[in-house]
């Protein structure tokens, strides 16, 4: 356990070790180094740890995305090749080609990153991607998706490790806080590059960023939302077992799509919730349904059972019947038919 006094001290070399344990059991490791503070510590503590353990440890690499979003990018991402180069890693720099959106900028660029880190992955045979997402990143997002109107399931936050179409990616940091890694950095004397949009106020990552000072003066400090976040993972966990049972328990022969006993009403409208929220993703390879519209089906159907009449919604390009006697019926909607053209 972190304690407030080491707050701002580097990271020991049995903490590296500790976090670092679960690692062992990867061939091949990237890591996602853009030259900023927090990536180029985790280069360097994992170096470390790589040289002073015995026994069987993974190969690293390293990448980093150039977004041509700034003309300084492409010689960033030499300075930290040869940092890597350094260390012993093999280094590639990812650029992300193409039209950039007006709009949602960050969100956008986050998807290029994992995109192109993940594929070169794939192609260097890399096991598992490495971020440097800390204690501080994890607080910001818990609050940006509070704000978002996220249910359980995003207030969690981000996980120590997930899985992203199909790739393994860890974050060994989330409980450690920025101070730490870059007081790492600094002890092992090496300059990090300063990324101006950190400090653009337009980007929405950044104002929250500067309102955490004052939620912490009130208590709310990245320790405590950590500790947040922890706890609705565990309580997700749970309810995610208990609606695989429900599911397991009330799911009907069907020659299309699912179909759901009566018997499924009698459940927490949480597990309802969940049983077809899962139900959806698994039609669209996992990507998860906006819970503010599944809440309005929901509430539409249950008026409907209570009137004991039949009741059809589609959702997430599936169609949803409520029969008179309570099954529920999931399928993909049939195509829509466009107007031919003599």
């Amino acid at each position: 356990m972190l304690t407030r006094a080491a707050a701002n001290e580097p990271i020991t070399t049995a903490e590296a070790k500790a976090l670092f344990a679960p690692l062992r059991r990867f061939s091949h490791l990237l890591l996602a180094v853009s030259g900023g503070a927090d990536s180029l510590a985790m280069m360097v503590l994992v170096a470390a740890w790589l040289k002073q353990s015995d026994g069987a440890k993974p190969r690293v690499s390293v990448a980093s995305v150039d977004h041509g979003l700034r003309p300084e990018a492409g010689e960033e991402a030499a300075y930290v090749g040869g940092l890597a180069r350094q260390f012993g890693f093999d280094h590639a720099s990812l650029r992300w080609e193409g039209d950039k959106p007006s709009a949602g900028l960050q969100e956008a660029a986050r998807e290029a990153r994992l995109a192109l880190l993940t594929e070169h992955a794939r192609t260097i045979g890399a096991d598992a991607l490495m971020l440097a997402h800390h204690a501080n990143d994890q607080a910001e997002t818990l609050l940006m998706r509070l704000c978002a109107g996220s249910g359980l399931t995003g207030l969690g936050g981000m996980e120590p490790e997930t899985q992203w179409q199909g790739h393994v990616i860890v974050r060994p940091f989330l409980s450690i806080p920025r101070e730490r890694l870059r007081a790492s950095l600094e002890s092992a004397g090496i300059q990090p590059i300063e990324d101006p949009s950190n400090q653009n106020v337009r980007f929405t990552r950044v104002r929250f960023r500067n309102a955490m000072a004052q939620l912490e003066a009130e208590g709310l400090d990245r320790v405590r939302l950590g500790r947040l976040a922890q706890r609705m993972r565990r309580a997700d966990e749970a309810l995610h077992r208990m609606a695989e049972r429900a599911r397991d328990a009330y799911e009907l022969p069907s020659e299309t799509g699912a179909r759901f006993a009566a018997a499924l009403w009698d459940e927490p409208e949480e597990i309802i919730l969940r049983v077809i929220s899962n139900h959806l993703a698994s039609l669209h390879h996992g990507k998860p349904v906006e819970l503010l519209s599944l809440e309005d089906v929901h509430k539409a159907l249950q008026k409907a059972r209570f009137e004991g009449v039949s009741a059809r919604r589609t959702l997430a390009g599936a169609l949803i019947t409520l029969a008179a006697d309570g099954v529920v019926a999931i399928q993909l909607e049939a195509p829509r038919r466009t107007a031919s053209k003599d």
